[in-house]
Parts: C-alpha cells; structure tokens; sequence
C-alpha cells in the first residue's frame, strides 16, 4: 500500500503523478522531487527500463540528424553535456569514444556534405574526414569520406536508470511497481486517478504526466477531458541488434548514412567491447519482442558495403528494441510530442509522446524541461 505523503487520512495526495518509469519519467521525477515535491511513479512492469529505455545501443548522441530549434535538436545537445556530467558525477560507467558516419560510395558525398551543414547548424561539433584520414583511423572501413563525432559515446544504461531511482527515492519520492494505470479525470484542483497493482486503489494528484512510451497512447485515451485530437497513435518500429563473437578491432563507433526512417545498422559496443550491430528498422502491428533470424542476410549485406571483411559465421542474434514512433511507414523522423495546457487545455497534464531516438541522451534535458512547466 502506497504511504500517505501528507497524512489527510484515507486519502492519499501527490504533487505529481508520472505513468512509466523509463528514462524520461524518471527524469522528470528525479527534477520535480529536487523542487520538495511528493512524486509518484507508476509502472506497470517489474522493474524500471523494461519497455524502450534498457533495449536500445547505449550511444550518447551529439544531436547532428535533427532539424534545428526542434525538440530532438535541442534536448539532444543540452542532454548530451548534462549526461556526461551526471554519470560522472554518479560514476556511472560511460565512455566518450567518438563516431565515425561514413560515405562508402563517391554517390554518397552529397549526402555526406548535407548532414554535416545539418551537425554544423545544430552547433553540434563536427569533423569532416577526407578518405585518408578516415583509412587511417578505421582502416577496416571502405569509404570515400565520413564525419568524426567527438561528443558521441556509449553508457551503461541500467546504471543510468538505477542512479535516477536513487534520486527519486532521496527524496522521498515512490516508483510503484507491477501497477497499471487505470483511468484519471480532472476534478476541480486534482486528478482523481484509478490504478491496480493486484488491488484497485485510487489517489489523488495535482498534476500528471503521461510518459507511458510504447503505451501513451493508449493511455492518453484513458485520461478523461484530453481530446482525441491531441493523441498520435504509435507506431512500433523493431530493431534488431546481432552481436559478433570476434575481438573489437574498432575504438569509435562507425555509422553508415542514415535514412528519413533509422540511422542504419551501425557498428557498435558496450562498454566491455563487445561489438554489436543493430538497429534495423521492421514495423509491426504489436508489440513483440521475439527475435527474426532471417534478418541475417539483410544485416550482412547491409554491413559488408562498408566492413567487407565482417564474417558473416561470427553474427549471431542479440536482442530487440521497440521504438514508439509516432509516424508511420510513409513518413520522414518527427520530432518529440511534448503537449501541455496551452495546447490540450487541462491544466497541470503533460503528455508527452514519441519519445525514441535520441531519448535516452535527452532525458535529463526533458526532465528538466517539463518540471519547469510543471
């Protein structure tokens, strides 16, 4: 049973409610709970990270593919410095490696150029590498140019997601697990909102916000008075990421050219060196987190344009990753939904919604950003 922050009885009060406790939710609860307010988590798994925040690369992202003045643009820059200060700070383990985006054909070029006038527009630092000086820093990699990244690197995200439980709980505040949101409604100064974690309870809140992921829509229409209008329906984009049982023969990451839809299967690692490669980009009706070996040939061809020498008999499946898209399968990147009152009209909601890539480099950023519109 949840403990009454404010002792009124029967009745149990919060300054604000928070539906999943990914990386973006526990941000937001980490800044609200430093201001001296009672916050409540509400997850319906087991643990923190289950959905989108623990199945993704770990990459700290510089913020180069996004539009500026975007949200991603933004989030991703500031989230980007405010993330290596606090996993220092929390010595949580992390490395700044850099990332190597490369051309491997001269009819890439162009594209190359452009992403870098985007990088250099979003203030992001950039390097733009001739052949050369990219042979000899990743010499396994054909290519014709490719732009160096210094502000990328890679973090160990459960540290993350335990380090920003810490906070919360620090302050008093409460991540209720194995609890499912239910419904809520505004009344007068208060969102009454039902929950059942084995048991149907209720409480009180004075503001809420939705950051439910690969399910915010579906719980955003579990939130009475919010019109519909302002809801996106996801859409689920599986990534699949193959781990290779070979030793680590790079030290920055290596990306191909990005697409309107995913930044491409990429040569990544963790922090022990185990070298990976992943994400593709299947979209699916529902969620499933089952792993398609027949994408192998798909990865190998994809990998071998720019590593020829990858053997294919050292790929073997990883994991997956669900990424809650809120455009489909005809539509270019869209930025994140972040909506309040000025937009939907009730007082003291956040909604936020598509929040993928670069999320887990942004949430500190988001975190910061909504508890000041709270």
């Amino acid at each position: 049973m949840l403990k009454n922050p404010f002792n009124l009885g029967s009745t149990i009060i919060f300054d604000l409610t928070i539906i999943g406790a990914g990386v973006v939710g526990l941000s937001i609860g980490k800044y609200f709970s430093q201001l001296g307010n009672s916050v409540l988590i509400i997850e319906k798994e087991s643990r923190a990270g289950e959905g989108t925040s623990s199945r993704n690369s770990g990459v700290i992202h510089a913020g180069i593919y996004y539009p500026e003045n975007s949200f991603k643009s933004r989030f991703c820059l500031e989230g980007n410095k405010m993330l290596y200060e606090y996993a220092d700070e929390k010595n949580i383990s992390h490395s700044k490696v850099g990332k190597y985006i490369v051309a491997s054909q001269a009819g890439e070029l162009n594209a190359l150029e452009k992403l870098f006038q985007q990088g250099i527009r979003n203030n992001v630092n950039l390097k733009y590498c001739s052949k050369e000086e990219t042979e000899e820093a990743i010499p396994q990699i054909i290519c014709s140019s490719a732009l160096f990244s210094p502000e990328t690197g890679i973090i160990d995200v459960p540290e993350f997601i335990t380090a920003l439980e810490g906070d919360i709980q620090h302050e008093n505040g409460i991540v209720s697990f194995n609890t499912e949101f239910i419904s809520a409604k505004k009344s007068k100064n208060f969102f009454q909102i039902s929950c059942n974690d084995g048991t149907n309870f209720s409480i009180q809140s004075k503001k809420l916000v939705n950051a439910s992921g690969l399910s915010s829509d579906l719980i955003s229409y579990k939130i009475d008075q919010l019109d519909q209008r302002y809801v996106f329906p996801i859409n689920f984009a599986k990534g699949h990421y193959f781990k290779y049982s070979a030793p680590n023969p790079f030290s920055s990451l290596v990306y191909p050219l990005a697409d309107e839809f995913s930044l491409g299967i990429h040569v990544g690692f963790d922090l022990s060196g185990q070298l990976r490669f992943g994400p593709d980009l299947t979209w699916i009706d529902s969620i499933d987190f089952s792993f398609d070996e027949s994408l192998k040939e798909k990865f190998i061809n994809s990998i071998h344009r720019y590593w020829p020498d990858m053997d294919p008999k050292k790929l073997h499946p990883d994991y997956v990753g669900i990424r809650p898209k809120i455009q489909n399968n005809n539509e270019g990147m869209q930025d994140f939904s972040i909506l309040g009152p000025e937009e939907h009209g009730i007082k003291g909601l956040i909604n936020l919604q598509g929040i993928e890539s670069p999320g887990v480099t942004s949430a500190l950023a988001i975190g910061k950003y909504v508890s000041s519109l709270l």
